[in-house]
């Protein structure tokens, strides 16, 4: 469950904890939303908050009023041309909200597209990695 405010970029080439199961499947380096500002992602809190969130109390950028505690991504359907994610919003360890997002392997697009942009980036960023892992 990444953290919400987490808008990955890049598998990091650095990993802190290399084949650890993690949310988006690799560890990846990226931006803060937090503050409103997208900053670099400091590799000190980059395993442990950005990519896993749950990250109230370990981050000082995390937003008090914050309800959301992380998202949860599953591939709960498969054809050769896309995938059906599940994307569950998680406060306090419980589902908050959740909703099916459709991405299309050929052309990376997403249906429907999240407006949110860190969900999207995350989104893709864990079918990508889903995909790597399959063509291994």
């Amino acid at each position: 469950m990444p953290c919400p405010y987490f808008e990955p970029k890049r598998v990091a080439t650095d990993p802190q904890h290399p084949g650890a199961r993690l949310p988006l499947l690799d560890e990846y380096d990226g931006l803060c939303h937090a503050t409103g500002q997208p900053i670099e992602t400091l590799s000190a809190v980059r395993f442990r908050c950005c990519n896993h969130g749950y990250s109230r109390g370990c981050c000082q950028r995390f937003p008090a009023d914050e309800v959301r505690s992380g998202l949860r991504y599953n591939v709960v359907g498969r054809t050769g041309a896309a995938l059906e994610i599940l994307c569950v919003e998680e406060q306090q360890y419980a589902p908050l909200r959740w909703y099916s997002i459709q991405y299309s392997v050929e052309s990376e697009r997403i249906e429907p597209e999240p407006t949110d942009l860190c969900i999207r980036a995350q989104v893709l960023a864990f079918c990508r990695s889903y995909l790597r892992r399959l063509s291994a």
